[in-house]
């Protein structure tokens, strides 16, 4: 027979679970009702994830997931398949916008691939039923939905198309075209690493990033208002801090990572410093 003490704990325990259960139904049918929202230039759609749990062209995906640093399988549809009927061109970019900030124009032609040989874009669902875990070293989710990629071949994924926390699609011009403070001039030839320093910019850091105005990111600093970095950065100081920015500087919830989970080598830092350098002097 249960002493006292050992009822009055067994009646604790069933109420702290049950105020438990109660914090986690309104978030699971907040999960429910959660929305994706997908445009091109003169519609739009708006998908739950219930209606996308549902949809017939889901499917398990198992991936190599640099977000979570280890294999992941996620209930998740073709990105191509979200964009069918849209106006969206192979030229095109689409424009991935997430909850916290983030946003990176990623070019239609590889969202659109239906090709194994090539990398395939699939949009993952979290399953309230069976949540993701928090992403490590963050304490948060990557739901409710999130862009995932099944890399194949030699064709390099950026690290910055793994999107997740996604809550828009939008089917866009060019980075470039958007915004012609980014451009470079008629002069520079085209194997420039000029040329390809704007190319990583674009691909990496404007993810996070702004620059003198152009993009849609909210996370970090803008990056020529006030100054461009290499006019207050001594250039081997700035090379280590693209490598390893807590190897320079750190600060409070820094998001900032380093060159390797962002996918840049040792050339791709020289580049966009060299791209970094030619707006520096063509501002003066």
């Amino acid at each position: 027979m249960r002493s006292p003490g050992a009822r009055r704990r067994a009646r604790l325990g069933i109420a702290l679970l049950g105020a438990w259960l109660a914090l986690l139904a309104p978030l699971a049918a907040l999960a429910q009702t959660a929305t994706l929202t997908v445009t091109d230039r003169g519609a739009s759609r708006t998908y739950t994830v219930r209606e996308l749990l549902a949809s017939p062209q889901r499917r398990a995906v198992t991936v190599a997931d640099p977000v979570f640093r280890r294999s992941m399988t996620y209930r998740a549809v073709p990105v191509a398949d979200l964009l069918k009927g849209l106006a969206v061109a192979p030229d095109d970019y689409v424009q991935v916008t997430a909850s916290d900030g983030f946003s990176v124009a990623i070019p239609a032609r590889l969202l659109l691939n239906t090709d194994p040989a090539a990398p395939l874009a699939f949009l993952a669902i979290d399953d309230p039923a069976a949540p993701w875990p928090a992403i490590p070293g963050k304490g948060s989710g990557a739901g409710p939905f999130y862009v995932v990629w099944q890399p194949a071949g030699p064709t390099p994924v950026s690290s910055e198309y793994w999107a997740y926390a996604t809550v828009s699609l939008t089917v866009t011009d060019s980075p470039v075209e958007r915004w012609s403070v980014l451009a470079v001039g008629a002069d520079v030839p085209a194997a420039d690493p000029i040329r390809r320093g704007l190319d990583r910019f674009v691909s990496v850091c404007m993810a996070c990033h702004r620059f003198d105005g152009a993009g849609e990111a909210e996370m970090g600093p803008d990056l020529a208002r006030p100054m461009n970095p290499v006019d207050y950065f001594q250039l081997p100081a700035l090379r280590k801090f693209l490598h390893d920015p807590k190897s320079v500087r750190s600060w409070p919830d820094m998001k900032m990572a380093g060159a390797e989970a962002m996918s840049l080598t040792a050339r791709d830092i020289d580049d966009i410093i060299a791209w970094l350098e030619y707006k520096a002097r063509t501002r003066r």
